[in-house]
């Protein structure tokens, strides 16, 4: 499939910028312009493996003040405590399969949380939202 060019006018100084860090990075002007706008293309589900993707497709149409709700949302502390237990004792013995079954679950009840907590926040950053640093400043 041929995809048609795209012809647009810049603003002069958006042009002159991508032109410097072409010249900078010593990358066509081409390069820097596909690279800056696939860096700022909002999250997609393709980005995500399939089994994670139906975690997240409800996201894009919330509002920013839910998307903020699940971005802070916690693990469950009971179901977090639980989960650093089962790893403390699969380092010093061996599990129960019982014990297997449910750390299996509950690693993958984390891994949703994050991905979901994620997502939020890459939708967030894209609407314009200033994100809170690691350090929480």
């Amino acid at each position: 499939m041929t995809v048609p060019p795209l012809h647009l006018q810049l603003p002069e100084a958006i042009y002159q910028r991508l032109q410097r860090v072409a010249e900078g990075t010593n990358q066509p002007l081409q390069s820097i312009v596909i690279q800056t706008i696939r860096g700022n293309l909002p999250p997609s589900l393709d980005d995500l493996r399939p089994e994670w993707r139906e975690a997240v497709a409800d996201l894009p149409a919330l509002s920013d003040e839910v998307l903020w709700e699940i971005a802070r949302e916690p693990l469950p502390a009971r179901q977090w405590r639980r989960h650093q237990r089962l790893l403390r004792k699969i380092q010093e013995s061996v599990l129960t399969d019982g014990e297997k079954t449910e750390l299996a679950a509950l690693r993958t009840d984390a891994d949703r949380s994050v991905t979901r907590r994620s997502y939020a926040l890459a939708l967030l950053k894209w609407r314009g939202h200033t994100l809170p640093s690691i350090d929480g400043e």
